[in-house]
């Protein structure tokens, strides 16, 4: 009872877990991905029946359990959305034991555990006790909760964040501290790399329509990535696009025209005036791969 009144993670996998079983028969387009692509597509502004599962810190392992553990259960998805970030091909996956498996379990009915379930794995406040205890301190001692889902689980009131408290002073924000991941891990690269190629396998055998992302990053995010990284991340999306027919990339991480100030949440998610854009692009996108 405490999850669905109190905590804001499980309330919002809850409401997509229950738009996923009333809408199963008419979704045609999933995202996956991490918060990035969770704050940048609202389903509600999609021009097709969509659904998005992203959440934070995803990563490829957990975004094909998903598709993997839902795609029988809905007869017309036509379409995935998912992203190959700055550093996607070279941050470790989670460990089999991974606490947000128990909420995958919970409100999807996916099994991203690669074992037998038990009761147990559904029980989602033991699964990562200091995580909900602190989302319960913070709701009920500081009132911090401003969250507004739609029925698709997305947050139409996602501003308040370190641009919002700056006053989208780009003086400001151009001071602002951030965290940035700079480091360099090849067999962690070559590992991730091999899994997205099946990943993509698996999309072209069931027929799917895949659009792979890179998010809109504010500028100062931009000018302290590794170019390293970028440079072996888009290698691999070069080797996608000439290899795979049925893949679009969608590069928009370097798109500073149409994203601006006020459409980031930080320097490197989008708010809901941004998922507006993002949204509206990635629509103009499936209507030219129908």
């Amino acid at each position: 009872m405490l999850e669905l009144l109190a905590l804001n993670l499980p309330v919002n996998y809850r409401i997509v877990g229950d738009y996923l079983n009333s809408k199963s028969q008419k979704i045609e387009v999933m995202a996956l991905g991490s918060s990035q692509v969770r704050c940048s597509f609202n389903p509600e502004l999609s021009n097709k029946p969509a659904i998005n599962l992203a959440s934070s810190s995803q990563h490829h392992k957990e975004d094909f359990s998903i598709l993997k553990g839902t795609i029988d259960r809905l007869p017309n998805l036509k379409y995935v959305l998912f992203e190959v970030s700055y550093m996607h091909l070279e941050l470790p996956y989670h460990p089999r034991e991974y606490w947000k498996n128990n909420i995958y379990l919970k409100y999807y009915a996916v099994n991203a555990f690669e074992r037998t379930t038990y009761f147990t794995d559904k029980l989602v406040f033991v699964s990562n006790p200091r995580f909900y205890s602190a989302k319960l301190r913070d709701h009920y001692l500081y009132k911090s909760n401003k969250v507004r889902l739609n029925k698709f689980g997305f947050d139409t009131n996602n501003y308040y964040s370190s641009f919002n408290k700056l006053g989208y002073d780009t003086s400001k924000i151009k001071n602002n501290a951030f965290k940035i991941y700079t480091g360099e891990n090849l067999e962690i690269f070559k590992n991730n790399s091999g899994y997205l190629f099946n990943m993509l396998d698996y999309m072209q055998s069931k027929n799917l329509k895949v659009i792979i992302a890179t998010l809109p990053l504010y500028k100062t995010y931009l000018n302290k990535r590794n170019p390293k990284v970028v440079h072996r991340r888009d290698s691999i999306l070069s080797i996608v696009k000439s290899k795979y027919n049925n893949v679009v990339i969608l590069n928009k991480e370097t798109d500073t025209i149409q994203f601006k100030v006020k459409d980031f949440l930080n320097e490197n998610h989008l708010n809901p005036d941004g998922a507006r854009k993002f949204t509206s692009i990635v629509s103009k996108v499936v209507d030219s791969i129908n």
